[in-house]
């Protein structure tokens, strides 16, 4: 008899906090925190300014993609920048581009105009002058920019 028993499915209804209302007050948050305005927020999170002030005001419907698109770049604006100095955000962006793109040390050192062993001393950490430091750095994030824009 338990055989034929046919399983129901029970969906408990909540007041719990919405999407929309997680946006809403991480939004705000960023807003005091960092003196933005509604136009910023748009921009940078690729969402249209009226639909920001609907949200603002009640709410919006987004995709779950997009909804976690800008979650990961509230992550990184509220926590993304503490405790974790440039240098290693860098050798972090020099071991993607490594990994993502299969290529060897020697042919980043090509492209972006370093000496291989220069690249090598900076992704292990070892001292390097300043000037040589800066240009990796800043060669790095902007290949990583060209690759992913």
């Amino acid at each position: 008899m338990d055989g034929n028993r046919k399983k129901v499915e029970i969906s408990l209804l909540t007041n719990g906090p919405t999407q929309s209302d997680y946006l809403r007050e991480q939004f705000q948050d960023l807003i005091k925190k960092f003196n933005l305005g509604l136009q910023h927020l748009s921009k940078m999170f690729g969402i249209p300014i009226n639909e920001i002030d609907n949200l603002m005001i009640g709410s919006i419907t987004i995709t779950d993609e997009k909804f976690e698109e800008i979650e990961y770049k509230l992550t990184m604006l509220n926590f993304g920048f503490d405790g974790f100095n440039a240098k290693d955000r860098v050798k972090s962006i020099l071991n993607s581009l490594l990994t993502e793109y299969e290529i060897t040390t020697e042919s980043l050192s090509k492209i972006i105009n370093i000496a291989e062993k220069e690249l090598i001393d900076f992704k292990e950490d070892q001292l390097l002058e300043r000037n040589i430091e800066i240009e990796i750095c800043v060669n790095i994030i902007m290949f990583n920019f060209a690759l992913h824009k």
